[in-house]
């Protein structure tokens, strides 16, 4: 079955065909009153077009909130880019789409509504209001091709976020990012909001039973408080968003903003070390353990995680890569205080003496196939030469599982691509790959690590 994201990237490529290409010109960067953004780069040193993508010497630009940062990038981008924002909160589609999603929030704060389904469900977007969008979007952008490939060029591709889109033109690229965030805001809301079993729900799903008098109490008091942000809500895409973050926040989902910026905290000395390595000395760049969660909240460390770290640090030991990649975030237990990947870094350090200089911790990853798609987006935004084979680590079981068909189908499933390339069995614990640059590309159906 077609997934909804698919749907709707279909329905926006189908629409934006019949538009003629936009090609990018050499000065449409420098225009008059441009954005003066945090950190943006010279317009000049910034490739434009189809074809260009990830930069690591971009700069992040943030809005005060990690978890919608990373969720919904483009959305911080224009939030901060006031030629842009000032065409989209003047534009009258747009701004009645706006006006009538303010008014029902403001409306909740004193009607009858108490149930999830009847306080949420006007916030979701439907296939007519994602194409509706879509089509003033692209009016806009056809009106104002400077501003918006400004945008594009100097932040959206550069970041990585949109990797996988980076042969379009700036405008399907856009439309692209419209139909990720409708995808986005979407699952938040069926899950979070309406109970909605979605992906995985043993590990994801709400805190709460969504039906129930304390949650729909909740749900109610989450209203008459972001009634008094409406000032704030200017663009048409705002209370959309406000709505599907305060049930992240409500269901205390914050663990893509935990441990960042990591660079400067756990993986501090690790990153220092990586300038001065010399890689020639290694058969592989790194050894990535994936994590197993504990089935019990008084365990740390599971059984099986202890087996991997034991046979990572033996690799390690016998000098097959100068660094260790720890994957996992909080999973097992449901809503369990500990994470796996902070745990088996505590482990290789206190049983094998591994230096803190040497592990490099990823505690977001949920699933086998995000511990290697997040080890690659480590690898490459710290600049480890992913020209250089890594090694997988793992028990025996999860070596056979990992290196079977059925574990590249469920990559292709799930992530709609493989996070690696080459992938070979080397040993009862050892897979070896290469990583590929389309793990950078944001995941909207996993907000918890996207």
């Amino acid at each position: 079955m077609t997934s909804p994201y698919r749907k709707i990237v279909l329905s926006l490529a189908l629409f934006s065909a019949f538009l003629p290409a936009v090609i990018a010109q050499p000065g449409m960067l420098d225009y008059p009153g441009g954005p003066s953004l945090k950190n943006s780069r010279p317009a000049a040193k910034i490739p434009s077009g189809p074809g260009n993508g990830y930069r690591r010497d971009y700069q992040f630009v943030h809005s005060g909130n990690l978890v919608s940062d990373k969720n919904f990038y483009w959305l911080t981008v224009i939030d901060q880019n006031p030629a842009v924002l000032s065409l989209i909160i003047a534009d009258q589609r747009l701004k009645a789409i706006h006006d009538r999603r303010l008014a029902t929030l403001k409306s909740h704060v004193s009607d009858s509504c108490t149930w999830a389904t009847s306080l949420v469900t006007d916030f979701r977007y439907t296939p007519e209001d994602s194409l509706e969008i879509a089509t003033a979007l692209t009016t806009l952008y056809r009106n104002n091709k400077a501003p918006f490939d400004a945008l594009v060029d100097r932040h959206l591709r550069p970041s990585g976020y949109y990797e996988r889109f980076i042969a379009d033109s700036n405008q399907d690229l856009l439309l692209h990012a419209w139909g990720q965030t409708v995808t986005g805001i979407n699952y938040i809301i069926d899950q979070f909001g309406l109970g909605r079993k979605m992906r995985y729900p043993l590990i994801d799903s709400p805190s709460y039973d969504v039906n129930s008098r304390y949650y729909r109490i909740v749900l109610k008091d989450a209203f008459a408080f972001l009634s008094e942000q409406e000032n704030s809500m200017t663009a048409f895409y705002h209370p959309s968003l406000a709505v599907a973050l305060q049930l992240m926040d409500v269901n205390d989902r914050d663990e893509p903003a935990r441990f960042e910026p990591m660079e400067a905290g756990e993986n501090q000395a690790a990153v220092q070390k990586i300038a001065h390595t010399d890689w020639n000395k290694y058969k592989f760049a790194t050894i990535v353990i994936p994590g197993n969660g504990p089935v019990l909240t008084t365990t740390p460390i599971s059984p099986d995680n202890k087996i991997h770290c034991a046979i990572a640090a033996m690799r390690y030991k016998n000098n097959w890569a100068p660094f260790i990649i720890v994957s996992g975030g909080y999973c097992y237990p449901f809503r369990g205080p500990y994470c796996e990947a902070i745990e088996m870094k505590k482990f290789l350090m206190t049983r094998y003496g591994i230096p803190a200089a040497a592990i490099i911790i990823d505690p977001h990853a949920r699933h086998t196939t995000t511990n290697i798609r997040n080890a690659d987006r480590l690898m490459i935004r710290y600049g480890i030469p992913f020209t250089k084979p890594s090694v997988f680590v793992t028990s025996k079981s999860q070596t056979d599982y990992a290196a079977a068909a059925a574990f590249d189908q469920r990559n292709l499933r799930e992530l709609g691509y493989l996070p690696y390339r080459d992938k070979q069995v080397v040993g009862l614990h050892d897979i070896s790959f290469y990583p590929v640059m389309e793990s950078l590309h944001m995941d909207p159906y996993d907000p918890l690590d996207p």
